[in-house]
């Protein structure tokens, strides 16, 4: 029996076969309906992305985050397991996770990368490296992609739905701590979700980044 690595990347390859045979197909069959075939510039394959449609991995059959990128902004960074600690808020005691300060930090009780479910991952914006600064600018915006490479080295590839208001960490309203936790409950869908502070010189309030899950990078 293969190693589960093998058999996922197996399993990816099977995915690119059965896509690429597709679009020869429809191809040909366009190109014996109109007489001629289109140069290779003007085909509906050439405009294609390299993303590979596929369905969302199983628990079992998915690994760990271990790097995030966002093509547009050139943004490039390690996901490592983070933890938390227990802090005061509004006179209540919870508990809070602590994002790496070179790093982004995945929530370990969330989502593996490319699976079924909701994928947490904070970052600083403030202090560290601030490497997710360019959230709390407003620079990410919908439709941008983001890649999440695991740690068997398959990247997975989800597309930027929402991102969200500011919303405060102290002397929020019901309904805002409502929301800010309903962005961070697992789903029955696959997406991934980041979060981070705001502003970007301190943190008064959290900014949540939306993005539904599109398949695996060919």
């Amino acid at each position: 029996m293969l190693p589960k690595t093998a058999e996922r990347k197996t399993s990816l390859l099977l995915w690119a076969v059965v896509a690429l045979f597709a679009v020869v197909l429809t191809a040909c069959q366009t190109a014996v309906e109109s007489g001629a075939i289109a140069p290779a510039e003007a085909t509906p394959a050439a405009a294609e992305s390299s993303v590979l449609p596929m369905n969302p991995l199983a628990a079992d059959q998915s690994a760990p985050p271990a790097r995030l990128e966002i093509p547009d902004l050139n943004l490039d960074v390690d996901v490592v397991p983070m933890g938390w600690q227990i802090v005061t808020v509004d006179g209540k005691r919870t508990t809070m996770w602590t994002p790496p300060e070179d790093e982004v930090g995945w929530h370990v009780n969330s989502a593996h990368a490319g699976a079924l479910g909701n994928v947490l991952i904070s970052g600083r914006q403030a202090d560290g490296a601030a490497v997710f600064a360019p959230l709390a600018l407003g620079s990410v915006t919908p439709d941008q992609e983001i890649w999440l490479t695991d740690q068997d080295g398959v990247t997975f590839v989800y597309q930027v739905s929402e991102v969200s208001e500011p919303i405060p960490i102290t002397g929020a309203t019901d309904e805002e701590i409502e929301r800010a936790a309903a962005y961070q409950e697992q789903s029955d869908t696959a997406r991934l979700t980041l979060i981070t502070g705001w502003p970007d010189f301190t943190t008064t309030h959290r900014v949540f980044v939306v993005a539904d899950f599109l398949g695996a990078l060919q």
